[in-house]
């Protein structure tokens, strides 16, 4: 994204965004300008009726304010990035320059990609958030934050299958929603027998329901989601059931790895 040509056009951007473009720009920028100089001379350039006094003076209060508005917006993203790892001070320039980190350079890359979009939404979806970690040691994580979001449930759906045929006990060919029928099936070894029938079959509908309409779906090669919203609504589905596997494993005596 191009640097915008006028104050109103940053300012309307959210806080991700505001940071993102920020980066980009440290990033792009002239060695003498990485740094907080770089905001001043945006903010010069966006206000040049106000600061080389050719503007008409009925305009400088409303200009004054938007500059302001614009001020804090920059010193925020600028903050953001610090706190990210994104940028650090120059220990050569002093505390009013700074350099771009390897983790920003990698961030403003990525935003280059086909996928970027895919990247930027997974990025802004799971922060603060932790998958399971077995998810997490099969690179789940991972490949959802790439924007490869069919192949992140793709290899989430096959270790929940796997992991549900192991522990289940039941017969090895049984695959997808048979398995999940069988697996937590009223008496079965996975199935909680502390909470009521309804709850068992419950949750034995629930596993059957994902393997049916989400997993079916992403064992297609050529599939790929159209909404970044379902694609995340449909990993937070799997980390669900993966902890709620978490919890049977635990109750009958062994782990989920």
């Amino acid at each position: 994204m191009a640097w915008p040509s006028r104050p109103a056009e940053f300012l309307i951007l959210d806080a991700e965004q505001q940071a993102d473009l920020l980066l980009a720009g440290l990033l792009c920028c002239r060695e003498n300008e990485r740094g907080r100089n770089f905001i001043l001379f945006r903010l010069n350039e966006w206000f040049k009726d106000l600061t080389s006094g050719i503007g008409a003076p009925v305009t400088f209060p409303r200009l004054q304010n938007e500059r302001q508005e614009a001020t804090d917006a920059l010193d925020e993203a600028y903050a953001l990035l610090e706190s990210r790892g994104l940028i650090r001070s120059n220990p050569r320039s002093g505390k009013s320059f700074c350099q771009v980190t390897a983790a920003g350079k990698a961030q403003v890359e990525a935003s280059r990609l086909p996928d970027a979009a895919r990247v930027t939404f997974a990025r802004r979806a799971l922060a603060g958030l932790t998958l399971h970690p077995a998810l997490c040691n099969r690179h789940v994580d991972t490949h959802f934050l790439q924007g490869k979001f069919e192949t992140a449930l793709r290899d989430g759906s096959t270790f929940l299958e796997d992991s549900i045929r192991t522990l289940g006990d039941v017969n090895v060919k049984l695959v997808g929603v048979k398995l999940a029928s069988m697996a937590f099936s009223t008496g079965s070894r996975l199935t909680d027998p502390s909470i009521s029938p309804g709850e068992q079959a419950a949750w034995q509908q629930l596993y059957m329901g994902y393997f049916g309409a989400i997993r079916n779906q992403v064992a297609h090669r050529d599939f790929r989601y159209a909404s970044d919203k379902e694609a995340f609504q449909a990993l937070m589905l799997l980390d669900y059931l993966t902890q709620g596997l978490d919890v049977a494993v635990r109750r009958i005596g062994t782990e989920l790895v």
